[in-house]
């Protein structure tokens, strides 16, 4: 079957998963090192795994197989990431009239099918769902997935557990109560099981904390804990809430105990270090209120944790402010340059047609300055954070990037005009802000491949299953054509094929299995 982008999806797999299958003739991604294995390399599949690489040393030569692909010559890579995003939120702009919320109810499970497809259309294998205020519509997508209705990615899911009247769990009335529901969020009771966030009280012990995780794991069936914490005061974050650090340290703590991956909303230089202090698996976005120091680049790359810095809300979100201090930063003046030739080719891509013209009106009337929803709510106290994403959050990541921390791949899909398969777009940003010296690039092609696959897979606590073309490994394949470790615009962008659990899902290039015996 064809979905509307024309991608050839395999509707019936001749060989069977019990079928031993041979891919060869593929120049296979070792992401470990950041280089190809040895040309004479095969892989061997069956039940959906890798049980051999001939041609390896300590690999078994002794399977037979019952079919195979010839790849010819094309590159293969490991499933690709994104560890954050929020498939639920479809949102062409920020700056939103009556007439576009009206189409964006009116085409959401459009777009949120056409998204799904688009990520196995570019190779990206695994997504997390990084917070959805209703469990129910993800859940269901997941077993059309899985039962194979639609086309779409493995989802893991984030449940948010927080002190009520903090960030992502406010207490809901008055002109907030309005403003969420109008964002599609704050839809369902917190106590509801199906609610995507678990409280407790501002002023909670930490076994009433340890049981909040306990409930997002055992009731909700959190794959994440997420914590929201920002500083920031907006309309949407009126009173900002610094979580104790004993009740962070109880929710790291509780979900390692449950071998569960925790995350934090990470937008300032305190939420950076007390987050790095208590364990955190991972942080999502960047410190952006200030520069951090040594001390505190020291602790992050002493420490496990894994940066998903989410460098495409800035594209989206970081605009000019009269009388912003960041307004003439030289990072904001190359990202206007870059949005400006990129915004409506992105809208023509990855946007159904019924809503791609809302995209590309928001990004105008941003660029004119204009920066209301509704005509009412005047969103410059909100963006004014966003500005200062250009300078700290950018100079922080570069600092984090040259000194070796290990970076994942989440977009924050679901804010203003993303979707989460515009991975290809998170990993140009990081191209945008990190290489500033054409001859020195600090975020290279080996850099770019790791990011996408095997560090995005250890963020997301599966990395013993996924990220990296190995024995044992779900046989998740993307095949494209080209060298990522020089030209790392292939990771993202439409593959030749593709491989999930061992079947061909994907073949836009003709590939033919071949009986072997």
């Amino acid at each position: 079957m064809e979905n509307r982008s024309g991608i050839n999806f395999v509707k019936d797999y001749k060989p069977g998963l019990d079928a031993v299958v041979e891919l060869t003739n593929g120049r296979f991604v070792d992401v470990m090192n950041g280089c190809f294995f040895d040309q004479n390399v095969s892989v061997l599949i069956k039940k959906g795994k890798i049980i051999s690489m001939p041609g390896l040393e300590n690999e078994t030569e002794k399977i037979k197989p019952d079919f195979s692909f010839d790849l010819k010559g094309k590159t293969v890579l490991p499933g690709l990431f994104n560890v954050h995003c929020h498939i639920q939120m479809i949102n062409p702009t920020l700056f939103s009239d009556f007439k576009t919320i009206k189409a964006r109810k009116k085409y959401h499970d459009q777009q949120v099918r056409k998204n799904m497809e688009d990520c196995l259309a570019r190779g990206i294998t695994n997504i997390r769902d990084a917070y959805s205020d209703d469990l129910r519509p993800n859940r269901k997508l997941m077993e059309q997935i899985q039962g194979q209705k639609i086309p779409g990615p493995r989802i893991m899911q984030a449940v948010l557990v927080g002190a009520i009247g903090g960030y992502l769990s406010p207490e809901l009335k008055g002109m907030k109560k309005i403003l969420f529901r109008k964002l599609g969020l704050g839809t369902i009771e917190y106590e509801d099981s199906n609610s995507g966030v678990i409280t407790f009280l501002p002023d909670a012990s930490e076994q009433q904390v340890r049981d909040a995780v306990n409930r997002a794991i055992d009731e909700r069936g959190a794959d994440l804990i997420k914590v929201g914490e920002s500083l920031e005061e907006s309309l949407l974050n009126s009173n900002p809430i610094t979580i104790p650090i004993k009740q962070m340290q109880a929710i790291t703590d509780q979900a390692r105990r449950r071998n569960v991956q925790t995350t934090i909303h990470c937008v300032s230089v305190d939420t950076f270090q007390r987050a790095i202090m208590v364990g955190f698996s991972s942080l999502a976005h960047m410190a952006r209120d200030g520069q951090l120091t040594q001390k505190d680049i020291d602790a992050c790359l002493n420490s496990d944790c894994i940066i998903e810095p989410t460098l495409s809300v800035g594209y989206d979100m970081s605009w000019r402010l009269k009388g912003d201090p960041f307004s003439s930063d030289p990072n904001l003046e190359k990202l206007y340059r870059f949005r400006n030739k990129t915004f409506a080719h992105l809208a023509e891509e990855f946007w159904v047609p019924e809503l791609k013209e809302f995209v590309i009106a928001g990004f105008n009337k941003a660029n004119r300055g204009k920066y209301s929803m509704l005509g009412v709510f005047n969103l410059s106290k909100l963006l004014a954070h966003f500005s200062r994403l250009m300078c700290f959050g950018n100079q922080n990541t570069k600092m984090l990037v040259e000194q070796g921390a290990r970076m994942a791949c989440g977009n924050d899909g679901g804010i203003q005009a993303c979707t989460p398969a515009m991975i290809a777009h998170e990993l140009s940003m990081f191209d945008l802000f990190m290489n500033d010296e054409a001859f020195d690039k600090k975020f290279n092609g080996i850099k770019a491949v790791q990011t996408a696959t095997i560090n995005s897979a250890k963020s997301m606590g599966i990395d013993n299953q996924f990220g990296s073309i190995q024995t044992g490994k779900v046989a998740d394949f993307a095949i494209v054509d080209g060298n990522p470790f020089e030209n790392s615009t292939i990771l993202g962008k439409i593959v030749d094929a593709l491989f999930m659990d061992g079947r061909l899902i994907i073949n836009n290039c003709g590939l033919e299995v071949l009986k072997t015996n």
